[in-house]
């Protein structure tokens, strides 16, 4: 049975760490990114070789920067050649207000989430193409990208759903060719984004979740395990909400 690999940016905590595991589990073989969180990244790739990965590689990836991506991109096909999963997850989550963010800022967000995402998969794409059997793109988006900012800012909504946009423009696309793209929308999920927010935010933020608490990394990453079976091999251009019922469609 071939080793399927997997490719997950933002593995060095939250979301990222749990889908990387739960992959671990599943046998695949990990690439898996950081930015800031060296350390991290490497217990989460030792974690992963507990878990059952065969391999786990390690990378630093800077998403707004297009020769980081270019690097990266270079080092996976002269290790591996191919890919069958592609995880886009890493990305920023700044909570200022509105009237606070500077054109710095807004660009710094949609550079690093969405045009990130975009140029990660168009790049990543001469990899999958190379591979055999199932291949697919998850695209981490948010519950921010479908309703609008809740406590996050406003760019970040905006990124998010840039995010859900070009999930369904490549699912468009890429179908003929028998490659999945599908977006994963968490609500409020305990991590070190969620963190940032402390008292009376977060308690509102908290009673407005029907089901009653922060959902956790791991509600989310068997979802993204899911998506990149071979078992979701008629799933394309979808949107799985994780949200604890805050958005109910």
């Amino acid at each position: 049975m071939t080793v399927r690999r997997a490719l997950i940016t933002g593995a060095s905590s939250g979301i990222g760490t749990a889908a990387a595991l739960e992959l671990a589990r599943e046998g695949a073989a990990l690439w898996i990114t950081y930015t800031g969180r060296e350390a991290e990244a490497l217990r989460v790739a030792e974690e992963c070789r507990s878990a059952g990965a065969p391999e786990v590689q390690v990378s630093r990836v800077d998403l707004r920067e297009r020769a980081s991506i270019d690097a990266l991109i270079a080092e996976v096909a002269a290790a591996w050649g191919s890919l069958h999963v592609l995880v886009n997850n890493g990305g920023v989550c700044p909570y200022t207000p509105y009237d606070d963010i500077e054109f710095d800022e807004w660009d710094m967000v949609l550079e690093t989430n969405a045009r990130g995402t975009f140029f990660l998969t168009r790049g990543a794409l001469l990899l999958l193409r190379a591979a055999e059997g199932d291949r697919s793109v998850i695209n981490i988006a948010s519950i921010a990208g479908q309703v609008g900012a809740l406590q996050t800012g406003i760019h970040y909504a905006a990124s998010k759903g840039a995010i859900l946009a070009i999930t369904r423009s490549f699912a468009r696309h890429l179908a003929s060719e028998g490659i999945r793209v599908n977006a994963v929308t968490p609500g409020p999920v305990a991590s070190a984004i969620t963190d940032q927010l402390q008292g009376a935010g977060r308690e509102k933020l908290e009673a407005g979740i029907p089901l009653g608490a922060f959902g956790q990394p791991e509600d989310v990453a068997w979802i993204i395990a899911s998506l990149a079976s071979e078992r979701a091999r008629f799933i394309t251009g979808a949107t799985y909400d994780v949200n604890g019922g805050v958005r109910i469609d």
